[in-house]
């Protein structure tokens, strides 16, 4: 039996050797995941511009750190698809605890083979093939969900300084009303005015009041939203919000975008990938449809006569039922839908990015419009109302209308900054403008 003792060592040394080559490569990088802590979330996040709410949103995403586990999950798959099959060690006594002659061990038979599989007809290179796909993949899925973020996070910033502003035009309102029903009484008192402009005064303030409430409750719902995108528990914005009225010039939303234009979305090239995944899954499949070869070396020990034997195998399966059709058939329809998926993706991606910059260049305008002209003419109006009022050249209800008129050129124009901001950040997205740091939250783990 010595010579199985032998056998069987180094059958077992030579199949646990990559393994332990394997391990030793792991332990450095095993280490350093669990040396490096995770980024902190919850808590209280301030935030003074959007450049900083997208920094501190993609280092504390969840969604960016799944997506990045999703892109290391899909190397290691590469690594396992390149390696060999394992080696099969077989031992057989034959011939052993039998009668007569076969009693006990004087006519054992003992056979130690060592047996390889050996993958023919490329399946390796196409099953590596399938795995660099998928990594492609995975690292466009990334930076999609990377760019969503940005994306949701500018949008969700917009939304709770629009808010903010909003709380202080219905503050201002209410502040406006109380002045007016102060006027009012002073006038009715005087008896220059009759008791019903101050009950109408007393309903305009009643209203502002209500806006007010409901602007204070919007701005809270914002935050929220805001503090999620950040992972964290509450957020707290600069008091200067300076950018939010930045729009630059005016934007270009004339023409279709081109195709050099809308190729630069990532999802251009996320289809791309796709496609190839679905193309060397195919190639796969046609490769599988070739049996493998198994072939065997052993030695077989006799006993009785203390001989020794060399053994040769050979195993190849015969192709007569399946020959993997049915996967073929699979990996080709999957090609056929992911070609026609990406065909009208393409198509509305570029369509989605026309229609994004059209309606920029529309909320540009509109902002512009309110900003340079409704606005002031409003406020101007108002002031010559108001003073008018208080001298008794203007009637009451001019002056309740002069303030409608204000306050709603005041809301229009913060909501048309709103959505211009919002477009923009839906154009960026469509456009993969963004410049993404270099660094998120799975990248500094």
């Amino acid at each position: 039996m010595r010579f199985l003792i032998v056998v069987v060592a180094a059958a077992t040394m030579a199949a646990a050797m990559p393994s332990g080559v394997a391990q030793a490569d792991d332990r450095p990088r095993q280490r350093g995941a669990a040396a490096s802590p995770a980024p902190a979330r919850g808590g209280m996040v301030r935030v003074s511009s959007p450049d900083e709410a997208v920094d501190l949103a993609l280092r504390r995403s969840p969604l960016v750190g799944s997506a990045e586990a999703a892109t290391r999950a899909a190397r290691g798959e590469l690594r396992q698809a390149g390696l060999l099959p394992n080696p099969e060690l077989s031992v057989t006594a034959e011939n052993a605890a039998g009668t007569g002659q076969y009693r006990g061990a004087r006519s054992l038979e003992t056979t130690a083979e060592l047996r390889q599989r050996l993958e023919v007809g490329g399946q390796r290179a196409a099953r590596v093939g399938v795995a660099q796909s998928e990594v492609a993949l995975a690292e466009r899925e990334l930076l999609a969900a990377r760019l969503d973020l940005v994306r949701d996070v500018r949008k969700a910033l917009a939304d709770a300084i629009a808010a903010r502003r909003a709380v202080a035009i219905e503050a201002e309102r209410a502040r406006l009303a109380q002045e007016t029903l102060r006027t009012a009484r002073e006038r009715v008192q005087a008896g220059r005015d009759a008791v019903l402009q101050e009950r109408r005064a007393e309903v305009v303030l009643s209203t502002a009041e209500l806006g007010r409430q409901r602007a204070e409750r919007m701005a809270e719902l914002a935050l929220r939203v805001l503090a999620t995108l950040l992972a964290a528990d509450a957020v707290e914005l600069s008091r200067s919000d300076r950018w939010f009225d930045q729009i630059g010039s005016a934007p270009d939303g004339a023409g279709a975008p081109q195709p050099e234009e809308a190729g630069a979305n990532p999802d251009f090239a996320r289809w791309n990938d796709a496609l190839q995944r679905a193309q060397a899954a195919l190639e796969l499949e046609r490769r599988r449809a070739v049996p493998d070869v198994t072939l065997g070396l052993g030695v077989r020990r006799y006993r009785e006569t203390h001989d020794t034997a060399m053994l040769l195998s050979l195993s190849v399966p015969l192709p007569v039922f399946d020959r993997n059709q049915g996967g073929i058939a699979r990996a080709g329809a999957q090609l056929s839908q992911a070609e026609f998926a990406a065909d009208n993706a393409r198509r509305t991606i570029a369509t989605s990015l026309g229609q994004a910059r059209a309606q920029l260049a529309i909320a540009w305008r509109e902002a512009n419009g309110l900003r340079r002209s409704v606005l002031p003419a409003a406020e101007q109006a108002f002031g010559f109302a108001r003073a008018g009022y208080q001298e008794g050249r203007f009637a009451f209800l001019e002056v309740l209308d002069a303030q409608r008129t204000l306050f709603e050129a005041r809301g229009q124009l913060n909501e048309a900054l709103r959505e211009f901001h919002m477009r923009r950040a839906e154009a960026d997205r469509l456009a993969g403008v963004p410049n993404l740091p270099t660094q998120s939250a799975g990248d500094r783990r």
